[in-house]
């Protein structure tokens, strides 16, 4: 893979190339923005690291470029100013159409920029090369299940379904390593069919092990577009002996409102089988409250950007008690992702949000330890 460094910082062009080089990446820098669009044409860089305070230009300029030059490549920013303008900057990048997909403060940590190049890396390696559909036909996706917690009562509610990828030669896959290959292979239909299969098969058994809990999970824009998907779903439920109550479908914001009426089709005929939705990442796609407001959602998810961030930025933690007043004059349920520490924990009980989901809690984890955690969990007393 090629990485391309955009900075005028000598040194830090050097420290950069020389932790992405020992990962097997092909880098090239550069330390004069003029020369940018001339290296994009030779070089065509898979990643790219950009400084935000650049000489004669900024970074916001060349955002612009890149959308216009290198749309297909990742991004990194890199800046020396406040984490706000960091954040700022990434939401630009976002809403240009460019992957960013980290933002890192100087000085740098190499043991995080590491950690990046490592997910670069076994996120560009194999996936296209390793048979995708035979992967997924050969039972080789599995789910992962992270706890989702009610925070008045510290009851479980149940769990988010994570589909996790087990390399015969790479070992656990994160989605960030593999979806964007099974989008671009159409085989995000045949992803989801083997998710919604072993949802239901698992919620079955935790049913018949006299556990009362509710499985979401996460689709995707082309899933909505699957006008049968509610249908087979329920059918599903039927055949396993559960309610379809026990289910949420989550969808992104900016997902669900890529087409609207079609959207709105396929969620209205789940929420008329019993089955729950939930708007995931609120607060980072684009929609209207209007167009909010139509939606039948029956749950909101505040992205972990804000809330791992509320304890210690005033701002964000405005934003988090904004969406759980919003999510509860609407009627809906809130649930926090990014939960990692007793303080968040705290401050999400102090504002009365309903359902917590992070680290804090219960990292994902297979069926089988998800089991036991549970238990360890109902022994645990309160903190």
């Amino acid at each position: 893979m090629r990485m391309l460094i955009i900075d005028d910082e000598e040194d830090i062009c050097d420290l950069i190339a020389e932790v992405g080089e020992m990962r097997g990446l092909d880098v090239k820098a550069i330390n004069n923005p003029e020369n940018v669009l001339a290296t994009l044409a030779g070089f065509k860089p898979d990643f790219i690291m950009l400084d935000l305070m650049m000489p004669n230009t900024d970074g916001v300029e060349l955002l612009r470029l890149l959308a216009a030059h290198a749309k297909e490549a990742k991004i990194c920013l890199i800046s020396g100013s406040d984490t706000r303008v960091l954040n700022s900057a990434r939401r630009l990048g976002s809403a240009h159409g460019l992957n960013v997909v980290a933002a890192l403060e100087k000085p740098l940590n190499i043991s995080i920029l590491g950690g990046l190049f490592d997910q670069i890396v076994a996120g560009g390696k194999d996936a296209a090369s390793q048979g995708l559909a035979q992967a997924i036909a050969g039972g080789q996706f599995t789910l992962h299940y992270q706890p989702v917690i009610e925070m008045a009562t510290r009851r479980v509610k149940g769990a988010e379904a994570l589909a996790r990828w087990s390399h015969p030669h790479r070992g656990t896959l994160l989605p960030d390593a593999f979806l964007e290959q099974v989008v671009n292979d159409g085989l995000m239909q045949a992803l989801m069919d083997v998710v919604v299969q072993t949802s239901v098969t698992q919620a079955a058994k935790w049913q018949a092990a006299g556990e009362n809990l509710i499985l979401s999970m996460n689709v995707t824009a082309s899933t909505l577009l699957d006008l049968s998907l509610p249908d087979r779903i329920a059918e599903l439920c039927k055949q396993h002996g559960i309610s379809s109550e026990k289910l949420i479908l989550e969808v992104t914001e900016t997902e669900a409102m890529q087409d609207v009426t079609r959207t709105m089709d396929v969620l209205l005929r789940m929420r008329i089988r019993n089955i729950g939705v939930s708007i995931d990442d609120f607060g980072t796609g684009h929609s209207s409250l209007r167009e909010l407001q139509r939606m039948p959602f029956s749950e909101m998810k505040i992205d972990k950007s804000f809330v791992t961030e509320m304890v210690t930025n005033k701002d964000c933690a405005a934003i988090v008690n904004s969406i759980i007043d919003l999510a509860h004059n609407l009627g809906l349920k809130a649930v926090a992702e990014g939960v990692e520490d007793i303080r968040i924990w705290r401050m999400l009980a102090d504002k009365g949000c309903d359902y917590a989901q992070g680290f804090y809690m219960g990292k994902p984890m297979p069926a089988n330890e998800f089991d036991m955690w549970l238990k360890n969990w109902r022994a645990k007393p309160a903190d």
